[in-house]
């Protein structure tokens, strides 16, 4: 009985630990998605600059955002790390891309926030997710505002 039990219990922090990766990167690949967007054109016609952590929308609130929604509420020493890939790699802000310039987003939390037993059968450091995506920033373009007239 205690070799099943044990056995039943390895495999349930195996299961919690595939689950945690696999929510990390979709939460990597949400912060992801928004940063590619690195401009949004809003209601008034301007322009909205997608950062890392400042402003809104930024990448940390969405991966944030994605992770609360996913049951992981202790989001305590998270970090969200925003990184271009080609190009001017000194660049450090999504809205700082031009079109197809490739960038990765990674995220990392630590363990003991996600974990469900204190067993520590397996006992990493840290959890994280990786996505690597392009910038798809529109090309710029000016709209005319004056329509033209017809008389019949």
């Amino acid at each position: 009985m205690p070799l099943l039990l044990g056995l039943m219990v390895g495999v349930w922090e195996l299961g919690r630990m595939v689950q945690v990766n696999e929510i990390m990167n979709n939460a990597a690949r949400e912060g992801a998605r928004l940063a590619s967007q690195a401009k949004i054109l809003n209601t008034t016609g301007a322009y909205t600059e997608v950062a890392v952590s400042t402003g809104t929308p930024n990448v940390t609130d969405a991966v944030s955002q994605y992770l609360r929604g996913s049951g992981i509420t202790n989001l305590t020493g998270l970090t969200v790390t925003f990184t271009y890939l080609n190009g001017d790699t000194s660049l450090t802000q999504p809205y700082q891309g031009v079109k197809n310039q490739q960038f990765r987003v990674q995220i990392s939390l630590p363990f003991d926030n996600v974990r469900w037993s204190s067993l520590a059968l397996m006992n990493p450091s840290t959890v994280g997710g990786t996505c690597v995506w392009n910038i798809m920033v529109d090309d710029p373009f000016t709209v005319s505002t004056t329509l033209p007239g017809w008389t019949p």
